[in-house]
């Protein structure tokens, strides 16, 4: 993304990866949400990527301008329209990625925690989609399974 570092960005993940023609579809209504985009009239300095094919990551220079409330919800009821033509699950904050051997694996969370604490996953990098600044995201977005948030479970 082209945005500083302390950027604000919000993940959202979907359940599957997009074909191509979703992809080009999300691309095409990102483009122009992000056009549009604005708090209170002023104009938001945003940006988006689709990594590994799977998730929606959106990001905004608040230093331009900060996105408010009103902004965030537009943001939402985008993601929302996204969700309701492909059912993606992108509002489901209950499921987990984690990358095995390059696959992007999604799990729902008990069943990723009960995984983890019997040792049936392990030697994985797992995603942390809560982070919230564009520095994070490229520097912690995926960690190894032992150095994440999910290091808790870890006997």
């Amino acid at each position: 993304m082209n945005l500083a570092d302390d950027s604000r960005i919000w993940i959202f993940q979907a359940n599957r990866k997009f074909s191509q023609e979703e992809k080009e579809a999300i691309t095409a209504k990102l483009n122009i949400f992000i056009e549009d985009w604005n708090a209170h009239g002023a104009v938001l300095l945003a940006d988006f990527k689709l990594p590994y094919d799977q998730f929606i990551v959106v990001g905004v220079d608040e230093n331009q301008a900060a996105a408010s409330g009103c902004s965030i919800d537009k943001l939402t009821k985008l993601i929302r329209e996204i969700d309701a033509d492909y059912s993606f699950d992108l509002l489901n904050r209950m499921l987990v990625s984690y990358e095995n051997q390059e696959e992007v694996i999604i799990e729902k969370l008990p069943t990723f925690k009960q995984l983890v604490k019997e040792g049936a996953i392990n030697n994985v990098r797992v995603f942390n989609n809560g982070i919230s600044s564009l520095k994070e995201f490229n520097q912690n977005w995926l960690l190894p399974l032992e150095e994440s948030w999910a290091k808790t479970l870890l006997n």
